[in-house]
């Protein structure tokens, strides 16, 4: 019999930080993220992000073990934009021997929630539009690229069976660094126009200047994403945080800026894949995988990479300048990295419905490998 109990102590905080690496560990599509930044997701002197939060976690125990979690949350910064009494849930990861545990937690959320005044669920987000969201529903037999969700099939049936209707797909495209070439004619064109325009220029980012340059890149992301749909913006706060947690995770050469008239309108961030250098340490830097982990990034190369980020500014949105400098700016950070022997690139995530976004993606020569689902529900 499932006990569905609300996570109060610390040692219940644990089990629920701990639990994927429990019912994953052996799957040849889920890499287990560093321990350390997973408690530190969930630490409110850590994250910044969850300032805006109320926040319930959830565990399911059977027979005294937990098989399954799930947290509810009432998001402040989202309900001040979209104004619409939605709540939302994440983290929802269940064992494989117990289905009656995803639908026992998400109703221990969604009464949570409509205790708390909302009249709509939504999600998978963990913890907002701006991180992982999206249940994987398709591309369950390859690998996740970093900070994108695990999943498995019986995920997105067990929400449609509860009533869970769409809300909105995203989708994550896969380029071939070296493949796809010549590319369509479009392509050439928009870079010749950049390489001989006197008010276009390409850079890469000031490593002597890299707070500034992320706050600058995510300055311009808030601008170009804000029409978008769930669109929440980054709080100062969480931009410093990011800066720090970028350090790590980037390739200075894979991050490029696109300006106009010396006027910073677009950038691109390239990522090396970190789960590639993370696999079968478990999480774990000590003893010995600090030294695996530094061995992979620094002397054996990763093969993969993510652009997490990317954005042009409103104001050449839809013009011929703007879509030759974000055409330019992929190409640019793909030449940079491929030197260092990235062969291919995952750009995730992108909406259903932003088409302009798609058409350029596909003119790169990347293609959908995979597409997540954010749900609703009324409550």
């Amino acid at each position: 019999m499932l006990e569905i109990i609300r996570v109060e102590s610390g040692a219940q905080k644990r089990a629920f930080i701990e639990l994927p690496y429990e019912i994953y560990r052996g799957s040849a599509t889920w890499t287990p993220p560093l321990r350390m930044m997973e408690a530190d997701r969930f630490n409110p002197k850590k994250n910044p992000g969850l300032d805006k939060l109320d926040v319930a976690y959830w565990l399911a125990y059977a027979r005294g073990k937990p098989v399954g979690r799930c947290a509810s949350f009432v998001n402040r910064a989202h309900l001040d934009i979209h104004d619409d009494q939605t709540g939302h849930f994440g983290f929802l990861d269940t064992c494989l021997g117990h289905p009656a545990a995803i639908e026992a937690l998400l109703n221990a959320a969604r009464q949570w929630l409509r205790d708390k005044g909302m009249v709509q669920m939504a999600g998978p987000y963990n913890f907002s539009v701006n991180e992982e969201c999206g249940m994987l529903i398709d591309g369950f037999e390859t690998k996740q690229m970093m900070l994108m969700p695990h999943g498995r099939p019986d995920y997105p049936k067990a929400m449609e069976a509860l009533g869970f209707e769409k809300a909105m797909d995203t989708y994550a495209y896969i380029s071939k660094l070296h493949e796809g070439y010549p590319r369509p004619p479009l392509m050439p064109k928009m870079q010749k126009m950049v390489e001989e325009s006197a008010s276009i220029q390409l850079r890469p980012m000031r490593k002597n200047r890299f707070d500034q340059e992320v706050a600058l890149a995510m300055d311009i992301f808030n601008d170009a994403w804000s029409d978008n749909w769930g669109f929440v913006p980054y709080s100062d706060a969480q931009v410093k945080h990011m800066a720090n947690e970028l350090k790590m995770l980037i390739d200075p050469d894979g991050f490029w800026f696109g300006e106009v008239d010396g006027v910073a309108k677009g950038f691109v961030i390239l990522a090396p894949n970190l789960n590639e250098a993370l696999e079968g340490l478990d999480g774990r830097l000590f003893p010995i995988g600090w030294a695996k982990l530094l061995y992979r990034l620094k002397i054996k190369r990763l093969r993969s990479g993510r652009i997490p980020l990317m954005g042009i500014r409103k104001n050449v949105q839809k013009t011929r300048t703007g879509v030759a400098l974000m055409m330019s700016l992929f190409e640019a950070a793909y030449a940079a990295c491929r030197p260092k022997e990235m062969q291919r690139a995952e750009l995730s995530w992108i909406l259903e419905t932003n088409k302009d976004v798609q058409n350029m993606i596909a003119m790169c020569g990347a293609e959908v490998w995979k597409t997540y689902r954010i749900y609703k529900v009324a409550l």
